[in-house]
């Protein structure tokens, strides 16, 4: 089971590209609850199966992925950070709340990506409460539901920050240490595939088949790349 983690969508075809190659697979797209009812034995795997999740800042990032999620019915997890969905009332702040109210109301999981984040494992615990119990409770109040996954900011985590995320109430939390998922694996330490370098088709074949697993001069290069269209993007920005 290959738990995906994308961050910015830069094309959407491309993205559109990669989402065919899960359908040539064969590849069951599960939700975060088939998911976690798998990882606890309560639900059978029919095998390959993949989880989509988006790690971003405000819903606004996730826009473009969802026109193409939607189009081949797939399920997806979006973890947004808090603080973007907080603070003094204004037009962009209710437009941010109801883009993410939208969100789980057409069927997707919001998770939560802490409140404004930060290496959680360098905080003192006051702090490590605000970015996971409180960030929590700004998400379920504007969603009007539990919220039941977290991933960590930056994939950084010790035995005291997992322990405060579980005493939160979340069922799981995700790194992005490298690797697939297993059923049985510590819920609060699940890894993940960062999708790096805007993959075409071929590459994201590899991706799917493990082989990046082996492979870490491939794996260099996609973050490589990923480093490279960020860098690209931000001069783009800036000349702008």
């Amino acid at each position: 089971m290959l738990v995906l983690c994308y961050h910015e969508i830069r094309s959407r075809e491309r993205f559109e590209r990669q989402m065919s190659v899960l359908v040539e697979e064969g590849s069951s797209v599960l939700s975060m609850g088939q998911f976690t009812e798998w990882l606890d034995g309560r639900q059978p795997l029919r095998s390959p199966a993949v989880v989509l999740t988006f790690d971003g800042r405000a819903p606004e990032q996730f826009s473009s992925v969802i026109p193409v999620l939607q189009s081949f019915n797939f399920s997806a997890t979006f973890f947004p950070v808090s603080c973007y969905l907080s603070g003094e009332a204004g037009d962009e702040l209710v437009t941010r709340r109801n883009d993410l109210q939208e969100l789980s109301k057409s069927g997707y999981t919001i998770g939560c990506h802490s409140h404004t984040h930060q290496d959680l494992t360098k905080l003192s615990m006051a702090e490590l409460l605000r970015e996971v119990v409180a960030s929590k409770q700004i998400l379920e109040d504007i969603l009007g539901q539990r919220v039941s996954a977290f991933c960590y900011p930056y994939g950084a985590c010790d035995a005291r920050v997992r322990r405060v995320v579980r005493e939160a109430g979340f069922d799981v939390a995700f790194t992005v240490d490298l690797g697939g998922v297993s059923s049985g694996d510590d819920p609060y330490q699940l890894k993940r595939v960062p999708v790096l370098g805007e993959p075409g088709p071929g590459e994201f074949g590899v991706y799917l088949s493990g082989r990046f697993l082996v492979s870490g001069s491939i794996l260099l290069y996609w973050k490589v790349r990923e480093r490279f269209l960020d860098r690209r993007a931000f001069l783009a920005e800036a000349e702008a």
